[in-house]
């Protein structure tokens, strides 16, 4: 293995966001550069994009939360410059989301696929100070894949607020 195998499976209908193989392209260089941002090149983070049905099934069978989320990740090995993970991601919370934001469904399915990369990365945001950090991170690995006005869509942008929620259980929290 000489680079990060990143194997994708979209089993929900995304013809919104157009040919399934550029989606499959940007979600492949959301979690590489996210990857890399945190020291990983090495490994395999697999992704599976699906609907609130489920994702509600897996929170609830792997987490105990009764309730559809946006992204859910689950690290299994962390050893710079190797990691192992996958990550699930709800198409269905990104066009949601996506419409209350005004921005694109996949800038937001990207930022979901983003942040769970961040997490099976080791980075964490329960607390203030995490928080921020990951939102930096967020917006500095959209950046790179050219979403340059993402900070116009940060779910904490209104409230100068870090610990403000979106209007969903988005990033797996319920409001």
């Amino acid at each position: 293995m000489k680079s990060l195998e990143v194997p994708i499976t979209i089993e929900t209908n995304c013809d919104s966001l157009g040919n399934e193989t550029v989606v499959t392209t940007h979600v492949r260089d959301a979690v590489i550069a996210a990857a890399r941002l945190s020291g990983f090149t090495l490994g395999s983070i697999g992704v599976l994009i699906t609907d609130d049905e489920t994702i509600h099934r897996i929170n609830h069978e792997h987490l105990d939360h009764d309730y559809p989320t946006d992204v859910i990740s689950f690290a299994y090995h962390q050893q710079s410059p190797k990691v192992e993970g996958e990550l699930v991601a709800s198409l269905d919370t990104a066009a949601r989301e996506a419409s209350v934001l005004g921005w694109t469904t996949l800038n937001e399915l990207l930022l979901y696929v983003i942040h769970g990369t961040l997490h099976i990365c080791g980075l964490d945001d329960q607390t203030v100070e995490a928080r921020k950090r990951m939102r930096q991170a967020e917006q500095q690995v959209l950046a790179s894949l050219g979403i340059f006005d993402a900070s116009n869509f940060d779910p904490d942008a209104d409230s100068g607020a870090v610990d403000e929620q979106r209007t969903d259980t988005h990033f797996g929290l319920k409001q």
